[in-house]
This record gives structure tokens, sequence and C-alpha cells, in this order.
């Protein structure tokens, strides 16, 4: 039935190109993956090496690399897979033979309820080393790992888990494995060609096997890996998981690039040679610095002679500036990650470079961009989850980019298995990491860093935040020092943060709808003054938007006050737009009232003359009042001074809601904060940061990283506590993005997509709905949304 083996399916609308049916061939698959991994291992090789500081010779960690990217897909050459990728392959026609052919496949399958008795990777394992003949074939490749290579086969598709011994009933009796096939003995041909392997061919075993003889198999399989896995050590499994990790990445290109336009070969190399040089990280802190000399600290950042720096200091003290002071000793010829804590404040981190700084903005977007969209969502091999093509994209856009603005996720996800790390892993292998307000980390997330730090010994690191706690700081350095290394801790710009900026002024009854703060708000309003108002909810910032209208129309009628609202439940572009409104109001002179969610907290540079806050744990209202009396003036003596000249006032009121976002346990910072603070006429942010990091809730949870201990089990776990939002597209806008894609030069919606997509609270009802590319498409009537005022559910 099956004359050629196919590794993925084709796609019906490329049936006539016979480049993408050439690509989708056993044969052909197999054969990319490994010229991909070859292109890898020539030009990164010896950096994950140097990255991860393995204890490896380069040719062991080379050849035990290409073994399993040659063994990845062998099992694809079974009965089942092969029936699922015909039928996803066949055109619809009227050609009698084509719907006979048809006919028969899905017979075939209907025997065994549609199900694959075993995933194909299971059979690549047991074809490697449960056939004697193969086993003893492979075990002459030298200075390899035949178990390693087997283990980062078989994970390839994070589907492996402990109970894979399991076969699902109703699959039928027996299953054929097409090793008498043509193609199969083509593949064997192509080890003995580019890995070297004996000249002999190993004696094809049989086609059929029964389900008993299949159990067997994989019962003995597990008992050698559990066996195998007795005698690891750490640096073996941070081996491991470099092979895994590395397999990946040669998939992905292999799987993708061989479709288009682009040489596998040119542009894999051409995308890793992609790093920073000295004059452009030069370009990134003038443009930071404008001309101005760097502060003291700064200096201490760009000198650190530790490859892991922590940075404590305040919000507007110029951190970012002295971390691309430090990228220009660490960075140079590698990629450089910003790494934010949330995806709002990661996004927030790209708009503020996009809104102003266009060299950065390009250093982001290589001149090597690949379209792989229709690659990527055409009918691939399998159905895939939800999130894993955006993760392909993800993954290829950090490979693409010199800077890399992105959540914590992207990278420390890594440790748990995620997706969107592994398959940026060339990249982070290429890495110098800067982590940026690690105060607000939760436990799990805390962890996981601290696994980084030990396990990438070779990477410059630099954390930074306004209030580590002396937890965070011992953990950290523990991690550090375990490794031989030092840690060096570099205090922020001390006449900043020793300078008065703020009083403190709680009302613990108040909400947003009190008199008492609204009065406050309108005295300011009428002096001229801008006001900031912080809230922890996109409904409530919502309501407070549109009181606020009534409130300045009724109180102050002859004024002319600039009304603006922020939070991350716009669509991106609307985003955009409404991050720009923002930071201009705030240059004006002219009053202005604006409100927002914690998107605030960590990005926004602006100075607000009155903040108003929902009560929050300490870590975020260090923040929000980061954004209050921001800016100073500097003499030629270095004497700063206000530029307000003047204390200005921050009000905090309860937050009395019981759902998310904050714990009772990390409001409660918030109120010792205030309650230690309240009665002090002057508080400098040295004084808040020291009450805060007294506050301390860090209790690192003791986890299991995935990626560095799950030896032969290769699935993802949670890189942090779940999340509630989720990025989708509007119903009502689906027509006018189809219309503007067809206007874009490369014709994509994707990339159109983007900037009409908006973050929501997931519903109950999310996986109903319906879902175009990796987007789901909210319904117009479960999702209302203004360019105004952003989505309400």
């Amino acid at each position: 039935m099956f004359k050629r083996l196919l590794a993925k399916s084709i796609p019906h609308n490329a049936q006539k190109y016979s480049k993408a049916w050439k690509s989708a061939g056993y044969t052909a698959h197999i054969g990319a993956v490994m010229q991909s991994a070859d292109i890898l291992l020539d030009k990164i090789g010896a950096t994950i090496i140097e990255q991860l500081d393995l204890d490896v010779e380069f040719s062991y960690f080379a050849n035990t690399v290409k073994l399993g990217a040659y063994l990845h897909d062998w099992g694809k050459a079974n009965q089942h897979f092969q029936e699922m990728l015909y039928l996803k392959s066949l055109p619809k026609s009227d050609d009698p033979k084509i719907k006979e052919y048809r006919k028969r496949l899905q017979a075939e399958q209907k025997s065994h309820e549609r199900t694959q008795m075993l995933r194909h990777e299971v059979i690549s394992g047991i074809l490697a080393l449960q056939v004697p003949s193969f086993r003893a074939w492979l075990e002459k490749y030298p200075n390899a790992n035949l178990m390693v290579a087997v283990w980062a086969a078989m994970g390839h598709h994070l589907k492996l888990h402990s109970d894979f011994t399991d076969i699902c009933d109703g699959t039928g009796s027996k299953l054929r494995i097409f090793t008498q096939h043509d193609d199969f003995t083509l593949v064997l041909k192509m080890g003995r060609q580019y890995l070297g392997l004996p000249t002999t061919l190993p004696e094809l075993c049989k086609e059929e096997w029964t389900k008993s003889e299949l159990k067997a198999a994989l019962q003995a399989l597990s008992q050698e890996f559990q066996d195998f896995e007795k005698s690891l050590t750490p640096k073996v499994q941070k081996f491991i998981a470099a092979v895994k990790a590395t397999v990946m990445a040669a998939d992905l290109a292999g799987s993708a690039l061989p479709t288009t336009e682009y040489d596998l070969k040119d542009w894999v190399a051409q995308v890793l040679s992609l790093i920073l040089s000295e004059d452009e990280i030069q370009k990134l802190l003038d443009k930071r610095l404008k001309k101005q000399p760097l502060r003291e600290f700064q200096r201490q950042i760009a000198e650190t002679k530790s490859r892991v720096t922590i940075v404590k200091a305040g919000c507007g003290t110029g951190k970012t500036a002295g971390a691309y002071a430090w990228a220009k000793k660490w960075g140079i010829e590698r990629k450089l990650f910003f790494c934010y804590p949330t995806t709002g404040t990661a996004s927030q981190g790209y708009l503020d470079y996009a809104a102003e700084n266009e060299f950065e903005t390009e250093l982001m977007h290589s001149r090597a961009a690949i379209d792989l969209e229709e690659v990527l969502f055409s009918n691939d091999l399998e159905k895939k989850q939800d999130d894993d093509n955006e993760a392909r994209l993800a993954a290829f856009a950090a490979w693409q980019a010199k800077l890399v603005v992105c959540t914590v996720d992207t990278v420390l996800g890594l440790i748990q298995n995620n997706r969107k790390p592994l398959y940026s892993f060339p990249a982070i292998a290429q890495g110098a990491f800067v982590f940026d307000e690690v105060h607000s980390y939760d436990n799990r997330l805390f962890a996981e860093l601290l696994i980084f730090l030990k396990t990438f010994k070779g990477a410059p690191t630099l954390l930074m935040s306004a209030s580590f706690s002396p937890t965070q700081l011992e953990l950290i350095q523990n991690a550090v020092e375990a490794g031989g290394e030092t840690v060096e801790m570099i205090e922020g710009y001390r006449k900043l943060e020793e300078l008065p900026r703020y009083r403190l002024c709680y009302f613990p009854e108040a909400t947003e709808n009190s008199p008492e703060v609204w009065q406050e708000v309108l005295k300011a309003l009428s002096a001229g003054q801008k006001v900031l108002w912080v809230t922890n909810s996109v409904q409530t910032c919502i309501n407070i938007y549109r009181q606020a209208e009534t409130e300045i129309a009724a109180n102050l009628p002859e004024q002319s006050i600039q009304r603006l609202i922020y939070h991350s439940r716009f669509r991106y572009r609307d985003r955009v737009n409404k991050h720009k409104q923002v930071i201009e109001a705030f240059k004006s002179s002219n009053a202005v009232f604006a409100v927002t969610t914690q998107v605030c907290e960590m990005s926004l540079d602006l100075s607000a003359d009155l903040l108003i806050s929902s009560l929050a744990p300490a870590a975020a209202l260090v923040q929000r009042l980061g954004r209050l009396n921001r800016f100073v003036v500097e003499d030629k003596n270095g004497n700063i001074s206000l530029k307000s000249g003047r204390i200005s006032t921050a009000i905090i009121y309860a937050w009395k809601k019981d759902d998310l976002p904050y714990t009772k346990t990390e409001l409660d910072t918030g109120k010792k904060l205030i309650a230690q603070l309240e009665s002090r006429s002057e508080i400098s942010q040295q004084q808040l940061a020291g009450v805060s990091a007294k506050l301390d809730t860090t209790s690192p949870e003791q986890i299991r990283g995935m990626w560095l201990e799950g030896n032969w089990c290769t699935y993802p776990e949670p890189a942090r506590k779940e999340g509630y939002t989720v990025t989708v597209l509007l119903e009502q806008d689906i027509a006018e993005i189809k219309k503007k894609a067809m206007l874009r030069l490369d014709k994509s919606f994707m990339k159109e997509a983007q900037g009409w997509s908006v973050s929501i609270r997931i519903p109950d009802n999310f996986y109903n709905w319906k879902r175009i590319k990796f987007y789901r498409v909210a319904p117009t009537d479960e999702v209302y949304y203004s360019p105004e005022t952003g989505a309400e559910q």
C-alpha cells in the first residue's frame, strides 16, 4: 500500500510542487535533519559545550547528537503512521483509483480504531535497541553514546512518559514495521555514508510484530533505561539534556526549511552567525546615555569581573544603560537576552524599544528573516498542540535576532522542557542574559533561575532588581559559589536612591469609588498636576477610567484634562498607540489623568505628581512608587535634586476583592510596608527597598528540573504557577485581518494578525472556540472590544 514512505503529510495546496513531495519523504526528512545537526554542531557545538561547561570531548558530544538525529524518525516506517499520513496527503478527487485507495486506508484505520498502537518515537527506540542486528551495527559508531542518542530520538516530540510501555486497547493484535522497505534500506545506507557506520548493512528483521512481542520489547526497553539511569551523575545528566535539545533544534530546522526557497545549510549558518559586535553594543549604550557619562554604579557594572553580577538599584536610576555597558564586555559575539518577568512587561519592554530606538528594533529582526507560516501551518505530520506552532515561530525569531526581548519563561522554561526555549536552544546556547525585576519571580520560577545559574556555567548573567530579598541574595550566591565562582553585588546610584521623594497615605477602608480618594485626584488635576492611578485588575481599570470622565466633567468642567487608560488587554496595535499617548502626555505641561494596571510597574518611563494605588504586595508598591516624582536634575558638581522641587504623595486604598491576582499573604506585605513608612514625611527609594526586602516571602520550591533530571522521560512541566490569560483574535476583526494580509508584500496572515491579537482571561469554554492558525477566535458575544477601553468579558 505504501510504495514510498512519508515522514510528513503533503499540504493539499502544495501537491503540484515536487519540492514539497520530495521533502516529505521518509529518507529526505531524515537526511535534512542530519544535515541540520551537522551545521548546528559546526557552528555552535563548541559554544554549547562551553556555555554548559560540559565535561566531554567535542567529538563525543557531536557524534551522539548525530546519532540521535539519524535515529529520531526511524519509527515512522510503520503501518499506522503511514496510513495517517497518506490519508492526510490524498487530494480530494473523483479519480476512481484515489477513491478506492482512500477507502482501503480508511478500512485499515477503522480496524484499529484510528489509533496508533505505538508512537513512532517509541518504535525508533525498539528498532535501535531491541533488534540485535541493528543494535550491534549502531554500537560500532565510534565515540558516541547509543543510549543517550536513543533517549534524544524518543523524546524529540516531548511525549515520552514513564508509562510508555502501555499499549492502547483496540489498536489491533499486530503491527507492521517496514524494515524491509526500500526506503528503510536507503536510510541504513545513509548511516553508512554520512556517519561512517559499517559498510556491511545489518540483517533486516521481520516486519510483522504481534502486540505481545511489542509489549515484551517495551518492558525490556524500560528495564534497560532504569538500569542505565542508576549510573547517571549530574554531569552526565547535563550532557544528556544538551544532546536532546540539540537534536530537537536539528529536527525543527530540518522539518521546516526544505519546503521553502531557503537553502537549509546557508540559512542555519547565517542566522547562527547573527551575534552582537562591540560597535553595535556601543550604539545601544550611546542611545541610552544620550551623551551623558556613565554613573559610578554603571561603571561598576561595566567593569565587573564576575560572570554572574547582581545589580540592586531603584527605579529610574539607569539600570538598562548599565546593562548595555555590561554587555559591551560580556555580550560581544553573543545574542543578548533581556528577560522580563511577565508577558506584559516583556511586551512593554519591546514597545519601549520600538517606540524610541529604531536601531534596537533592527537588532531584533534579522536581515535573514524567514517566513515559515505556510510550512508550520500546513497539514503537518501530526496534529500540533495549540501552542506548538507559536513556539516554533518564536524560536525562529530568536534564532534570527541579535537582541531578544522576552519573558523569562523563554529562557528558564528550558529547565522544564517547555517547547519555546527548547526550540530556541541554539540561540540560548549563544546567549548573554539580563534577568530584570527578579524580585517579582514566583517561588517556582526563582527555583528555576537557581538551576539555570548552576547549569549554564559559561553564560554571562546579569540579575537586576530594585528590591532583592536577603533570602534571594543568599540563594543566588550559594548557587554560583557551588560551582567555584563568586558573585559581585553592585548597589545603585546612592545619591539618587537616598534622595527623599515620597510620602505615603493609607486609606484602609476606602475603595476605588470612595469620595476621599477622588477628592485628592480632583485637587491635583485642578492644580495642573499629573495623576497616575494603578489598580490590580483590568475591569477595575476600565471602571475607574469611566468614572473619571464623570468626576472631571462634574467638578472641573472648565479645564482641559487629558484622560488616558492603559492595560494589557488591548489589541497589540492599539496598545502601541496607548503606550505612546501616555508617555507623550506625561511629557507635556498639561494636567493628565492616567489609569493603568500592573503593566506600569516595570517599564513606563514617566513621572507623576500624585500616585493613587490599590493595595498590592510590597515589591509591587515599590515599583509603582518608582513612577512617582521620578525625574531629577544633576548639576556640574554631581549634586542632584528633584525636578519637581517637592515631595509627592502616594495614596494607597484597600483591595477588598478575594479573586486574583494576589493572595492575602502577598497583600499583607504591602500593609506592613505602609505601616512602617506611613508616619514618615519623607521617604527615599533606599528606605522603600530596605523595608520591602525584610518582608521576604521567598520560599523557592524544591523542584525537579525535567530537562536535566528527566533522563529518558521527556515531557514538559510548568515553568511557573499556572497563568489565567491567553492571546486571541476577535471574531469581528477576522475579515479585516485577511484583507490587510492580502495587501502585505508577504501576504502573511500571521504577521498581520500579531497586531490584532489581544490578551484575555481564559473562559471555561475557551477550547470550544474556533481556531485560525495558532490563535483561538473570541466570539463577538463573549468579548466586547473598544479601541478606547480595550477588551471586556
